[in-house]
């Protein structure tokens, strides 16, 4: 039986992205009592965020404790391509190699009984106990590669699709609206007729920073991030909570506010 190599390269580049190969590493997972004490006694200290070394001997605020963070992953765990609104929005850069094959499209919803349309998967946090978000945006250029045979393409002339493999997109979709936070999803696979594809998630460089929501018995109580900067992406648009976010940012540019919202945290966890 005849096959043919697919290969699927994306990168997105959303307004407001800190890379044009924005992706990010997405953990959701319970609190424990340990962990929220070392939190309230690390506020209480002043020791949340500390000088740590970076590349070529300089130095940055950082937080060992935020990043540790991104280990609290029981409820959830992925790697992926970061976008808002469409798939449409994602691209294929050529200038980093290989790149996509012409050889594919991505499935829709149409209805075909031949290609079942695989739903996006919505995300939703726990009602009851602390639970944490974190996300971590990294560069990441999706790249995933494998070999069908060739008479599982599909033409149909109203689509306009001639002689394609038709991809399905493995999508999760974070629903944060209700939270005062805009939504968005992430790529983390792709398959051909229920076939996962071999991921390389080789291209994964720099890492710019982490956001991390705290939720009790469903709700926002804290927003904490590592970055030192007034960039939040993707939390960095349309953002409706009132919850100030405890990061190097906000303590330097307006302490006042960084302190009532440290103390409105530590009161929270008592």
């Amino acid at each position: 039986m005849e096959k043919e190599k697919i290969i699927v390269a994306r990168n997105s580049y959303p307004e407001g992205s800190p890379s044009e190969y924005l992706g990010a590493e997405v953990s959701i997972g319970l609190l424990t009592a340990e962990r929220i004490t070392e939190l309230k006694s690390m506020l209480q200290n002043d020791k949340l965020f500390e000088e740590m070394a970076g590349k070529w001997d300089e130095t940055y605020i950082g937080s060992t404790y935020l990043t540790d963070l991104m280990d609290v992953n029981e409820v959830y765990h992925k790697n992926g391509l970061i976008y808002y609104e469409d798939l449409s929005e994602t691209h294929d850069n050529e200038i980093i190699g290989p790149t996509s094959t012409d050889n594919w499209v991505f499935a829709e919803d149409w209805g075909w009984d031949e290609v079942p349309y695989r739903e996006p998967e919505y995300i939703e946090i726990p009602q009851e106990d602390f639970v944490i978000l974190n996300l971590r945006t990294q560069d990441f250029y999706f790249k995933a590669n494998g070999e069908f045979p060739i008479d599982k393409k599909i033409s149909d002339t109203d689509l306009g699709i001639e002689d394609k493999f038709i991809v399905q997109p493995g999508l999760d979709v974070f629903s944060l609206g209700d939270y005062g936070f805009p939504y968005f999803n992430i790529l983390h696979s792709v398959f051909v007729n229920d076939i996962k594809l071999n991921s390389d998630e080789s291209y994964e460089d720099s890492i710019y920073y982490s956001s991390h929501l705290i939720f009790k018995d469903g709700k926002v109580i804290a927003w904490l991030a590592t970055n030192n900067n007034d960039h939040f992406f993707p939390f960095d648009w349309q953002v409706e909570s009132e919850i100030p976010c405890i990061s190097p940012h906000l303590k330097e540019s307006d302490p006042e506010v960084y302190e009532a919202a440290v103390k409105s945290l530590i009161d929270i966890l008592k």
